[in-house]
């Protein structure tokens, strides 16, 4: 009997990691969804948070799962490569997402209030995490007061929640786990309901639902870069039915975010050690 090399041992932590991390994708869809119907805690905000919870525990599987070593080895080296593979191109967008979003910034004019404008832009978008940029298209110069006003709150919203660095992280992790559907499913659900939120944060500035509707449809066929958010960013129809809809709007996200970290403390550590299998190590070889 040998001892398993660090590649049988990697590609172990690899499948351990995403058969854990479907477990708690579930269990997050169960929470969102439950949470969707229950009155005061039906807002988007709440949601979005437990989406950034459940995505902010999954980086904690594979080390978790790592710590078990031989364990949890597979001699399959070639899943660890495959991996190493899928996560360099998964990477690809995002960078080049973030590449294109410094040429729009360079190539901006400036504007009052320290707004930019881009001639090539759809739809407004933000982004940034120590000084956050909100960009409009060239176009918003000839809006009218009220629907600048009302896409410029949107934009101020979500640098108030602090969503794009929520984002950038979230895709970070579907970097990681670019090979579970149900991960990217869980990015897409949490950009979704950060707009939401940000069109929630509108409509308590007394902006009429009526208007701040005519303009997410005016602003719906805007293309605009995966890596920023923006008032263009999620399904329209799903959003026009959300403002001109009576639901819960509350912006109060600090006690999710307790529960859902509670709830992690107690549940990682234990579906951590939970030995998916054992490795039979008298079959392993050294790679």
């Amino acid at each position: 009997m040998s001892a398993p090399g660090e590649l049988a041992v990697l590609s172990g932590v690899i499948l351990d990691a995403g058969l854990k991390a479907t477990l708690m994708m579930g269990a997050a869809s169960a929470l969102s969804l439950l949470l969707g119907r229950s009155g005061a805690w039906a807002s988007a905000s709440v949601r979005h948070a437990v989406w950034a919870a459940s995505l902010g525990c999954l980086p904690v599987l594979p080390w978790m799962a790592h710590r078990r070593g031989a364990l949890i080895a597979v001699d399959a080296p070639w899943v660890f490569q495959l991996w190493a593979v899928g996560a360099a191109l998964a990477a690809v967008p995002l960078l080049l997402g973030l590449l294109r979003l410094a040429w729009l910034r360079r190539e901006a004019t400036p504007g009052p209030g320290g707004v930019l404008y881009h001639p090539r832009l759809a739809g407004p978008v933000t982004w940034g995490l120590l000084r956050p940029v909100v960009l409009l298209p060239a176009a918003a110069r000839d809006w009218a007061g009220p629907i600048r006003d009302a896409a410029l709150a949107h934009e101020r919203a979500h640098i108030a929640r602090r969503d794009w660095p929520v984002h950038i992280a979230a895709w970070c992790v579907c970097v990681l786990f670019w090979f579970h559907p149900a991960v990217w499913l869980a990015r897409r659900r949490l950009a979704q309901e950060a707009e939401h939120a940000a069109d929630d944060a509108v409509l308590a500035q007394g902006v009429r639902p009526s208007d701040y509707a005519s303009l997410l449809v005016g602003l719906a066929q805007g293309g605009q870069p995966r890596v920023a958010l923006g008032v263009a960013r999620s399904p329209v129809g799903q959003r026009v039915q959300a403002v001109l809809g009576t639901r819960s709007r509350g912006s109060r996200r600090w006690p999710i975010w307790l529960l859902a970290l509670l709830l992690a403390g107690l549940s990682l550590p234990a579906l951590g050690a939970w030995p998916t299998w054992t490795a039979p190590q008298d079959t392993l070889t050294c790679q």
